[in-house]
């Protein structure tokens, strides 16, 4: 009895004290994890392999901070602890410094601080000094860039290197103070003693198990040749939006001509989900979307918008074009073959197949700002880039000469002026895609710059909303110098100059003016740069909470994965354009023998959030930004026809801070470990030896 009482009162202890109980092992309790840390990966395309890597169980090295010249000698040339893990600022983070590093043999990985509230470096760009030189124009023999006054002069090209180790981006100020703690109490002091005591160490994983090229990886991929398929990298890609102002219906004889505006979706940098692009593309989307509700509000008071119209507008939002042009080069590839905007289908209503020669002009929005804006604060000077036409295309010319024309005259009195560049070739455009397919066509590209980038941060972590001086307003009057009204006043601009060249009527004849609202433009900027927790994709979403509070990653992504910033840019743009029908929620859902309109419950409205909603009836579809070079049979890989940009696979990302033994401690731990080993194997032979004494005979059984 007394022994089943002493066994209920252990079990009672026993689970009285589990809850306070945390078990953890050992070696976890080494490591600081520095979270939050965001990796550079790596990509291939048909010929080479870019980005970074570590061994597979990681890379270790000793905390060296570089914040000058001195510390970067000292490293290159004195350091005793190696390998190293650098720890440098943006204004270090230049070709030179990385070159210098990767190449000493003593670097095992490099952590860029960046600490918010510092001062910027005077230019930050990872892409080349001539963005997708090899793609667009230059596959068709022209020059699309110039080698001494490139458009993008501040770039460093840092992504189009195979490192061979991990860098970390570490943005958080906790973490950073953390990191250089730790390296003044441990490594800073007596240099030259480094490998005689204990130093503050990182390990850092970022493995990728892609390799070697595209080409490779996606055989590699292939369930053709492996029995259980492993994924070692995607395609880059995701969706193109697109958009007409009126709907193209299968029986029509008429509404085969487009003027097409389009925007990029997507930017770059060199880590993992730290892709704002505020400057690049961000403004071009918001005044694309901006362009498409002023225009179809003047359609609407002017015309009916389900009628028939002679001529139309295709509005059109393209991802990946930051690697080679993939969601133009899959648009063109698809109205080449006949399977754009949808593959047909006899048996339904939808919009018949655009081709190339159907579209009457190509107009492009690439980056705004205010950054070129003039003494004389009341006007703004935009720059239109065209291909220069053969000196006999002169319906090529007068177009465009007369698209540009009617935006000084639209423009003039917003204090809007756009002046004909004078260079040679275009900027890195979408435009250069379709060129390539189609010479004559005319075209032009809409920027704030003439001959080079203004943007010093382009394809950065660094092109956000400080450079483009944008502030949430917060549904007050945005300033009349500010990037909000600009926007406001070019969607304006070009809304009415689409209209007068649809309808061959003058400029004065569109009765409708003051359209474009800055409040609005300032929803849409914070949605992109501040948090998709906003009030515009909310709506857009119907749901009362985005829970994903974070900016907006601007980066196309892969295949496999839908990207929510394309899907909430699609609804938004269904949303803005707002033709309304009286639909229930349950009934508010496609036709299946009507692929002309699609249909979305939303909340419908930017102010409340609890609204019943309301069903939305729109033109706005999606088509696939996949390059056609994963789609054709046996395609050459080395060719350079199309884009061939796959992103490796990884399992996960790691970055913990640990002390590192001196060199002797370890040298003592490896010799006592050896001594121990050695004695093990004479105790063992020794007591296998002398087993009879030590243990005796067996018993030995003897039968009667």
């Amino acid at each position: 009895m007394a022994s089943v009482f002493l066994s209920f009162m252990y079990l009672f202890v026993v689970f009285s004290f589990k809850n306070s109980a945390h078990a953890e092992r050992i070696r976890d309790k080494m490591y600081d994890p520095i979270e939050g840390a965001a990796a550079c990966f790596r990509r291939l395309n048909g010929t080479h392999q870019f980005g970074c890597s570590s061994h597979r169980s990681g890379n270790v090295g000793v905390i060296h901070f570089i914040e000058n010249q001195t510390d970067l000698e000292w490293l290159l040339n004195n350091a005793t602890a190696d390998p190293y893990m650098a720890v440098i600022q943006p204004n270090m983070f230049t070709k030179n410094v990385m070159s210098d590093l990767k190449n000493s043999g003593k670097v095992n990985g490099i952590v860029l601080v960046n600490n918010h509230s510092a001062e910027r470096p005077n230019s930050f760009s990872h892409e080349d000094t001539c963005p997708n030189r090899y793609s667009g124009l230059s596959l068709v023999g022209e020059q699309t860039c110039n080698s001494a006054e490139p458009w993008n002069p501040h770039g460093t090209g840092l992504m189009q290197i195979d490192w061979g180790f991990p860098i970390f981006h570490v943005g958080d100020e906790g973490n950073i103070s953390l990191l250089h703690e730790c390296y003044l109490k441990h490594n800073a002091h007596n240099r030259g003693q480094q490998a005689d005591r204990s130093l503050c160490a990182l390990e850092m994983n970022s493995f990728m198990l892609a390799a070697v090229d595209s080409e490779t990886c996606m055989r590699r991929s292939s369930p053709t040749t492996i029995i259980n398929r492993i994924r070692f990298c995607d395609p880059l890609g995701d969706r193109n939006i697109w958009s007409t102002l009126y709907p193209r219906y299968k029986e029509e004889k008429k509404n085969n001509t487009v003027y097409i505006v389009a925007a990029r979706m997507d930017g770059t940098s060199m880590f993992d989900g730290l892709v704002p692009g505020a400057m690049s593309p961000v403004t071009g989307i918001v005044t694309l979307l901006m362009t498409a509700r002023v225009l179809s509000s003047i359609a609407k008071n002017l015309t009916d918008i389900d009628s028939q119209q002679d001529k139309n507008v295709l509005f059109l939002l393209l991802s990946g074009e930051s690697y080679d042009y993939i969601g133009s080069s899959r648009l063109v590839w698809d109205m080449q073959h006949g399977e754009f905007p949808l593959k047909w289908d006899s048996s339904v209503k939808q919009p018949p197949p655009l081709q190339l020669n159907n579209i009457a002009m190509f107009i492009e929005l690439g980056q705004i700002s205010t950054l070129g804006r003039t003494a004389d604060q009341n006007i703004t000077t935009l720059y239109c880039h065209q291909h220069n036409p053969s000196s006999n295309d002169v319906v090529n010319r007068q177009m465009v000469d007369n698209f540009i024309d009617t935006m000084n005259k639209n423009g003039e009195d917003l204090g809007l002026q756009f002046n004909r560049t004078r260079t040679n070739s275009l900027p890195p455009s979408s435009l250069q895609t379709f060129l390539a397919a189609r010479r004559d066509l005319p075209g032009v590209v809409l920027t704030d710059h003439s001959s080079q980038y203004l943007n010093k941060y382009y394809h950065s972590i660094m092109d956000d909303s400080l450079e483009l001086k944008y502030n949430y307003m917060n549904g007050s009057d945005p300033s009349v110098d500010s990037i909000q009204v600009l926007i406001a006043k070019l969607s304006q601009t070009l809304a009415q100059t689409l209209y007068v060249l649809m309808n061959d009527i003058k400029p004065e004849e569109v009765p409708v003016q003051d359209l474009a609202d800055p409040k609005m433009v300032d929803k849409l900027l914070h949605c992109y740069l501040d948090t998709k927790d906003c009030p515009v994709f909310r709506a857009a979403a119907n749901k009362q909470n985005i829970v994903d509070t974070k900016p907006a990653s601007m980066y196309v992504g892969v295949n496999v994965w839908a990207s929510d910033v394309i899907s909430l840019t699609g609804h938004t743009l269904a949303l803005l354009v707002n033709q309304t029908v009286n639909r229930t929620k349950d009934n508010c859902h496609n036709d299946p023998d009507d692929r002309v309109y699609q249909y979305f419950w939303m909340n419908n409205t930017f102010e409340v959030s609890n609204s019943s909603g309301g069903c939305i009836k729109t033109t706005m579809n999606y088509s696939l930004a996949i390059s056609p070079a994963f789609v054709i049979p046996d395609y050459n890989w080395a060719s350079g026809s199309y884009p061939t940009w796959t992103e490796s696979v990884w399992r996960e990302f790691s970055v913990r801070m640990f002390l590192k033994p001196s060199r002797s401690h370890e040298n003592l731990t490896l010799s006592l470990g050896i001594v121990a080993l050695l004695l093990s194997f004479l105790i063992v032979y020794f007591a296998n030896s002398r087993s009879q004494i030590l243990f005796g005979n067996p018993l030995v059984t003897s039968s009667c």
